[in-house]
């Protein structure tokens, strides 16, 4: 594996207890989970094809542990996401958990042929392919992730993301969206969070980035650079959500 998308010691002391708990039952493990961590992100950095992996370990066991942890009910993925952007923030003086997150989605292409849970949407409907919807809190780190087809709408889409995750982010007092997400409104009131929406200045024209949630593009732009993200390759939004976080959490390594 590359080292440059390997865990140092440092970092899988942090993780361990996520990856690897104490006390399961069963056999013992056969690989060590951590490199099979590195190799999952390997698989997310080169967008390479499972058989192309490096042989060890070899793919098969690697392949099983990623389902493992994609259908458990752990919500390891999210977990060590978590525990990364809490660190990064207690790193730069902030609180663990953000006082204010930003919403934004974005659609990209298919790119599997045979049965998936894509369909068309996007601008103006023509983008068969997927809509990925992020919570970014202020410094630009991801909060939380979801998939979707590309047909829901954006407000529905993050009605259902914020109504997931508002509940682990308890000191959130206000949600920062463009204004294509103002029918978030009643579910803000209900959670008693303020629906910041920030709008370009009058008689802009053309792209102008948006004071805070430029961050949210760049998050997004960071992502992309994890190749397994360049389209949407995954049969269902289960897998299609894991590999988002995959690519979160090592963004979020990189910015230990």
């Amino acid at each position: 594996m590359s080292s440059l998308i390997e865990l140092t010691d440092a970092q899988w002391a942090l993780v361990e207890h996520i990856f690897d708990p104490r006390g399961g039952r069963g056999r013992p493990a056969v690989y060590d989970r951590r490199e099979i961590v590195n190799a999952l992100l390997f698989l997310a950095r080169t967008g390479c094809q499972w058989r192309y992996l490096p042989d060890r370990p070899p793919w098969p066991p690697v392949w099983q542990q990623w389902r493992r942890w994609r259908d458990g009910k752990g919500q390891v993925w999210r977990r060590a996401m978590a525990l990364l952007g809490a660190e990064v923030r207690l790193h730069h003086g902030r609180q663990a958990t953000p006082s204010m997150v930003m919403i934004d989605g974005q659609t990209v292409k298919g790119g599997r042929a045979g049965p998936t849970f894509r369909n068309a949407g996007g601008r103006g409907g023509r983008t068969v392919g997927a809509k990925r919807t992020i919570l970014v809190e202020i410094m630009g780190l991801p909060v939380a992730a979801r998939v979707d087809p590309a047909k829901p709408h954006d407000v529905r889409v993050g009605r259902e993301l914020l109504g997931e995750r508002l509940g682990d982010l308890p000191r959130v007092q206000a949600v920062v969206a463009d204004g294509g997400y103002r029918g978030l409104a009643k579910l803000a009131a209900r959670r008693q969070v303020r629906l910041d929406i920030k709008a370009p200045p009058k008689g802009s024209s053309g792209f102008v980035p948006i004071d805070p949630l430029w961050r949210v593009e760049h998050a997004f732009a960071q992502l992309g650079r994890w190749r397994r993200l360049s389209r949407c390759y995954e049969g269902t939004p289960e897998s299609a959500r894991a590999w988002l976080e995959v690519a979160a959490f090592g963004y979020l390594l990189g910015r230990l």
